[in-house]
């Protein structure tokens, strides 16, 4: 974080959801056959999601991302600022502000990552959503070592600007935080008779942060250019992507 100021927050609390499927088939990234599948569980009341696309980033280490397929739903990488390779069957990426993007097809979408920090006590990564093919407007919500641990939505249009955080997920230090979180969020179109998107960010199944959008930020981040998702990292050259997925609603 002291590549830029993000610092304003707000915490908020609310009822979470869980949600999956099971892959049925492999597939490949850069021509290596994947090594694993995401295994992934529906509760038996919830709405069926379209699995979109899933990466597993299983495959041989320096290879380079951008350009491939993803392991299901046939969606190419782009890799707009960064240089993203597979390095111990998992996603990573250059010290500075690199996204890795697939084009969902859908503007509301929910995303899911593993983010492994590698014995790191210093991080900064999660997911980018509803951005344009050029990274260049976007939402990410970021898993943090700031502050005793974070969770945070962002914006970025030209500026970075804050829109929810929540501080102290781990009191005794980020010396305590678990080797692997799964940062999930959900940030569907809402249904009548609401009006009002709502972000939900969670970690490790919990809902950590709800953030409902204002009129102008659900403007920006529902026109039909805002299809981009994928894993995002500020200046964190060390954590590991693992097990990504998009679906929809």
């Amino acid at each position: 974080m002291s590549q830029r100021t993000k610092r304003l927050g707000i915490a908020l609390a609310l009822a979470s959801m869980t949600m999956a499927v099971t892959p049925s088939f492999a597939a490949t990234l850069g021509g290596v056959k994947a090594q694993s599948l995401t295994a992934l569980s529906q509760t038996a009341n919830a709405p069926s999601p379209t699995i979109v696309a899933w990466e597993n980033f299983d495959g041989v280490n320096a290879t380079g991302i951008a350009g491939t397929v993803t392991d299901g739903g046939a969606k190419k990488w782009i890799a707009p600022r960064c240089t993203w390779t597979l390095n111990s069957n998992r996603a990573q990426t250059t010290n500075a502000d690199c996204t890795l993007i697939i084009d969902a097809g859908v503007v509301a979408d929910s995303a899911e990552v593993t983010l492994v920090r590698n014995a790191s006590t210093v991080w900064d990564s999660g997911l980018l959503l509803r951005s344009n093919a050029a990274a260049t407007v976007f939402l990410t919500a970021e898993y943090t070592s700031v502050s005793n641990g974070s969770l945070e939505l962002w914006r970025y249009n030209g500026t970075w600007t804050a829109l929810g955080r929540i501080t102290g997920l781990y009191p005794s230090g980020v010396k305590t935080a678990p080797a692997s979180v799964v940062v999930r969020v959900e940030a569907p179109t809402p249904t009548a008779p609401a009006t009002v998107t709502t972000i939900r960010c969670l970690l490790d199944g919990a809902v950590k942060l709800s953030v409902a959008l204002s009129a102008a930020d659900q403007a920006s981040f529902s026109t039909t250019t805002q299809t981009y998702a994928g894993p995002y990292a500020y200046f964190d050259a060390t954590t590991g992507f693992d097990n990504f997925h998009v679906e929809t609603p």
